[in-house]
């Protein structure tokens, strides 16, 4: 079976979000890559996605990474619970992560690395 044919329409699927501190999304990605369920991810890092505050007439802004994981339904809330035992959420001001029912994915990777 392709990648393609694996993420289409033919099984449940869940999108995770995860908002953790900066220089934690790498580690996280190389981590669940490969976790059971796990048909694709990705990070980036994002500035200004918290509150702004001035000091002395500079702004400051909070940079964050964020973690997109394109999981199995039934493989959800194992991933959830491990991204967030992982990442500290349970931490006040480390992040959050949230969940989201997905109709049809597509995986990102190269070109070159397309099995179709």
């Amino acid at each position: 079976m392709t990648a393609l044919a694996h993420i289409g329409r033919g099984i449940e699927k869940k999108l995770l979000t995860a908002i953790i501190r900066p220089g934690k999304g790498r580690r996280l990605l190389e981590q669940f890559a490969e976790a059971p369920g796990v048909l694709s991810m990705s990070h980036h890092h994002a500035r200004g996605t918290g509150s702004s505050w001035s000091q002395r007439g500079k702004r400051f802004f909070t940079e964050q990474d964020v973690l997109i994981v394109l999981v199995e339904a039934d493989h959800a809330d194992a991933v959830f619970a491990g991204l967030y035992a992982a990442a500290g959420l349970g931490e006040q001001g480390a992040g959050m992560i949230f969940s989201e029912t997905v109709l049809r994915g597509h995986p990102m990777m190269p070109l070159d690395a397309a099995d179709w």
